[in-house]
């Protein structure tokens, strides 16, 4: 969706620029108005480049596949520019802007169709239904504009990104709600790991499980929430699987303690029968006395070093996309221009 909206600025700035600056239509009749002209490296081929870069997003979007006969429509519509961009001296400003904006709307429309297509798969349309609803509203009026002989790019271009807008911004806070709940449930299992000391016992596996959770807290906070819930998924998986394998083996380590201590207590009763029957009265060669000190005391660290901390909350910054599109975009023109304006 950012990589949407900062190419649509872009060709938009750039063609908008050089339209205006190649019409001098009734400039005589006011003297008063600036002077408006067109910088010498902005020429046919670079409106071109511009166009070429627009038809480029639409692909990328799945246009060949998703909107075959409107792109073949565009397409048609580029040759013909091209034709025409031969004679150096005929201006093509305004009809490339018009070709680019509608190459711009296309990738609009089909990313408007893909974010509705993944909210209708979910059962969460009810947290994001106004957004929902208004996407849906303008999806269907531009599909109604394509039918119009007579519209035109820029008019394409506005629908498009008020669908696309609406609704690949209502698909992130669905996203962002899954994953925030992937996230507290492998944030649930984590402690269940840590309360057998997974970290202790298998502490490679451990390691891993708390990596994916810090990999998606990272793309959540990059507001890529979709992939983050593919993280949180499979951290929960590894610390799932850590809690029942340890707690198996624990208990299998209880029944074994048990069964030990049965025996002692058998060997126990048997030695004081004997000691009854046979009492020994004197030391006996090969058994230590009763306070020897046969190892050194060992010591033990503390298993809850192993326990990896993780916050209870990822971090969600606040970014303004449109205005970080609106300055690199701005970047840019003053690049192609030459830092002119």
């Amino acid at each position: 969706m950012k990589k949407f909206v900062l190419c649509a600025l872009s060709a938009f700035l750039i063609l908008s620029f050089v339209s205006c600056g190649s019409d001098p239509t009734n400039a005589d009749d006011n003297p008063d108005a600036p002077a408006i002209t067109t910088p010498e490296d902005i020429d046919n081929a670079t409106i071109l480049e511009a166009v070429e870069s627009a038809r480029k997003l639409a692909l990328e979007s799945g246009a060949e596949d998703k909107a075959a006969d409107k792109l073949e429509a565009i397409d048609k519509l580029f040759e013909d520019l091209k034709t025409k961009s031969e004679d150096e001296k005929q201006d093509i400003s305004k009809d490339g802007k018009d070709i680019a904006d509608r190459y711009l709307a296309l990738a609009g429309y089909i990313t408007a169709k893909d974010a509705k297509e993944k909210i209708d798969g979910t059962d969460m349309i009810f947290i994001v239904q106004s957004l929902y609803d208004e996407g849906c509203t303008a999806l269907a009026e531009l599909e109604e504009m394509y039918n119009d002989p007579e519209v035109t790019g820029a008019q394409l271009l506005s629908k498009a990104t008020s669908a696309s807008t609406a609704l690949n911004t209502a698909l992130l806070t669905i996203y962002k709600k899954i994953a925030k709940d992937e996230r507290d449930a492998a944030m649930a299992s984590k402690k269940n790991a840590d309360s057998v000391k997974a970290g202790v016992s298998m502490k490679a596996k451990y390691n891993e499980a708390v990596s994916n959770f810090k990999t998606g807290d990272s793309l959540f906070s990059m507001q890529n929430a979709a992939k983050a819930y593919d993280n949180y998924k499979i951290a929960k998986e590894i610390f799932d699987e850590l809690f029942e394998e340890v707690s198996a083996k624990r208990e299998a380590a209880l029944r074994a303690i048990e069964e030990a201590k049965k025996a002692v207590n058998e060997t126990e009763s048997f030695a004081e029968e004997a000691d009854i029957q046979a009492p020994i009265t004197g030391p006996v060669e090969g058994i230590e006395e009763e306070d020897a000190v046969l190892l050194e005391e060992e010591t033990y660290a503390d298993p809850s070093e192993a326990e990896a901390e993780l916050p209870e909350n990822p971090d969600d910054p606040v970014q303004d996309a449109i205005n970080e599109a609106l300055e690199n975009a701005a970047e840019s023109v003053s690049g192609v221009l030459g830092g002119e304006k």
